[in-house]
C-alpha cells in the first residue's frame, strides 16, 4: 500500500508494501523516481531504518523548475484544483504523460512553446499514445491560458493523430462463457470475478469496489463509476425488470459464485480482506481465460457482452445504460442496432405479417370476374394490388387490422367500382356496406 506508514512515532514515507505468495515486499516509491528495494525485516529493525534512510539519501532531490518555463507550467498545473478533479485512474494517466513533457521541457520557456513544438513531441509515439499526450498538452495549454502564463493556446492548432478504427475489447460469446464456467467451477476466485463482471457489466476499476454497502433497501446495486463519474443501477436482489426475466439463472450463479469471498466491505476483496486492485482483477480474467483455452478476451469483454445480452433481450437503450453506466447513449445504440438487425433475419420481424404470399389470390385466365387491377405478380419475391382492403392484410397483422383508422375516399373511391361484390378469400368474406359506393369505412361480414 502506499503512503505512510506509522509505527509508534515514527514516520516513513514513500513506503510501498506488497503482499504475495505468503511474503511481504517493501520498497521506497518516490513519485516520478524508480522504486528501490527494501530488506524484508520488520519495519522497526535497524537494519531496515539504515537501508531506508541510504535509499531516500541517495534519491536525487526534487527542485522546483525556474519561473516560466514549460516545466513550471506542468508542476502548477499538477497542483491544480483542474488537476485533482478528474478521477484517480485518469489522474495517473495524465501525470505519467506530462512527467514526460516535464522531463523534455527542461527549461524552455512557456512564452516560446509553439504548435510545433508539440506535433514534433508527439511524432515518435503511436497514434493511440499520441492521442493521449495530445490530450496532457490540452489539459496543460488550457490551464496556462486561464491564469495568464500563455497569451495563446499553441495545442489546438495541433491536428490529434487519427488511430486506427477498432471494434476494441471483443465480447465473448455463450460458447466461450460456457468454456469458462466449466473449467472454473463455483467456489474459485476467477469463477467468483467473472460472475460479478458479467452479470454486473461493470469495469473493472469499479468492480473491485462494489460491496454489500452499495446494495439499497429495494434490492439495486447502485455505484457511481470512477471514469465518468455517473451512477449505475443492477438489479441485485430485487425482481428483474420484464426483458431481463430471462437472465435469473446469470443473477443466481453470480450470487453462488460470489460468496466463497463474502465477508468482506467488497465482494472481490482478497481472502487477507483487502480490495482487490483493478490491474490484479485484469490478470485473474485474462489468465483463467488463457487457462480455460480461451484466447482474445478480455475483462472488458465481459461488460460488452452484457450488454448485447441486454440489447437482444429488448432492453432500450435508456435501459441499458441505466444498468452498465453508459455516459453516451450513442454507445448504447450499436449494441440495440445490431439486435434489431439480428432479429430482421431471425423470425422476430417476419412473424408479425400473417399474410402469407402463397395465401394470396392472383389474377388467372380463369378467373374473369376479377378485374386486371385487382391483384398482379410485380418484381419477383412481391406481390402488387391497389385494393386497400387487400392491401390491408398484407401489410398489417390481424391484432392492428380492426384498430386501423378508416380509408380515405380518394384511396376508397378505387376499390367502390366493385362494391357490390363480395371478395372470398381465405382472408373471409369482405364487403362494402350499403349507404353508399363512396362510403369511407369498409365492415366485415
Amino acid at each position: 500500500m502506499r503512503g505512510k506508514i506509522r509505527e509508534g512515532t515514527v514516520t516513513l514515507e514513500h513506503i510501498q508494501t506488497i503482499r504475495a505468495g505468503g511474503k511481504v515486499y517493501r520498497y521506497l516509491r518516490i513519485p516520478g523516481q524508480p522504486r528501490v528495494k527494501l530488506p524484508d525485516l520488520p519495519l522497526d529493525h535497524p537494519e531496515f531504518l539504515a537501508a531506508y534512510a541510504a535509499a531516500r539519501a541517495a534519491a536525487p532531490k526534487q527542485v522546483r523548475a525556474t519561473t516560466g518555463t514549460i516545466a513550471a507550467l506542468c508542476e502548477a498545473y499538477l497542483r491544480s484544483d483542474s488537476y485533482l478533479a478528474h478521477s484517480a485512474s485518469y489522474r495517473a494517466t495524465l501525470r505519467r504523460h506530462i512527467e514526460a513533457i516535464r522531463e523534455q521541457a527542461e527549461d524552455a520557456l512557456a512564452s516560446h512553446l509553439r504548435a510545433d513544438d508539440i506535433a514534433d513531441d508527439l511524432a515518435p509515439l503511436k497514434p493511440n499514445v499520441a492521442g493521449a499526450r495530445l490530450k496532457a498538452w490540452w489539459a496543460v495549454c488550457k490551464f496556462g491560458v486561464e491564469k495568464r502564463l500563455l497569451k495563446s493556446d499553441p495545442s489546438h492548432a495541433v491536428i490529434k493523430p487519427k488511430a486506427p478504427k477498432t471494434d476494441g475489447h471483443p465480447p465473448w460469446s455463450a460458447a466461450e462463457i460456457e468454456r469458462f464456467r466449466a473449467r472454473w467451477s463455483i467456489g474459485t476466485v476467477p469463477r467468483a470475478c467473472f460472475e460479478l463482471l458479467f452479470w454486473t457489466g461493470a469495469r473493472i476499476s469499479d468492480a473491485v469496489r462494489i460491496g454489500p454497502g452499495m446494495v439499497g433497501r429495494d434490492g439495486v446495486l447502485a455505484f457511481r463509476q470512477q471514469k465518468t463519474g455517473d451512477e449505475a443501477f443492477v438489479p441485485w436482489a430485487c425482481p428483474l425488470p420484464a426483458y431481463a426475466e430471462g437472465m435469473i439463472e446469470d443473477r443466481d450463479t453470480m450470487h453462488a459464485a460470489i460468496a466463497c469471498l463474502g465477508g468482506h466491505m467488497t465482494f472481490l476483496a482478497t481472502h487477507g480482506g483487502r480490495t482487490r486492485s483493478h490491474k490484479a482483477l485484469g490478470t485473474v480474467i485474462a489468465d483463467a481465460a488463457r487457462s480455460a483455452q480461451i484466447t482474445g478476451r478480455s475483462a472488458h469483454g465481459l461488460r460488452k457482452s452484457r450488454a448485447q445480452q441486454l440489447a437482444e433481450a429488448g432492453a432500450t437503450t435508456h435501459q441499458i445504460a441505466a444498468w452498465t453506466g453508459h455516459q453516451s447513449l450513442s454507445e448504447v445504440q450499436h449494441y440495440t442496432e445490431s439486435a434489431n438487425r439480428r432479429a430482421a433475419v431471425t423470425g422476430t420481424e417476419q412473424d408479425r405479417n400473417s399474410v402469407k404470399r402463397s395465401d394470396l389470390p392472383v389474377k388467372t385466365r380463369n378467373t374473369p370476374c376479377e378485374p386486371k387491377w385487382f391483384l398482379r405478380r410485380g418484381d419477383p419475391g412481391r406481390t402488387r394490388t391497389p385494393d386497400p382492403l387487400l392491401r390491408r392484410q398484407l401489410l398489417y397483422p390481424a391484432e392492428l387490422r380492426d384498430r386501423m383508422p378508416p380509408f380515405c375516399a380518394k384511396r376508397e373511391r378505387h376499390a367502390s367500382i366493385h362494391s357490390a361484390r363480395v371478395m372470398k378469400t381465405e382472408f373471409g368474406s369482405w364487403s362494402y356496406p350499403s349507404n353508399g359506393p363512396h362510403s369511407t369505412k369498409p365492415s366485415a361480414r
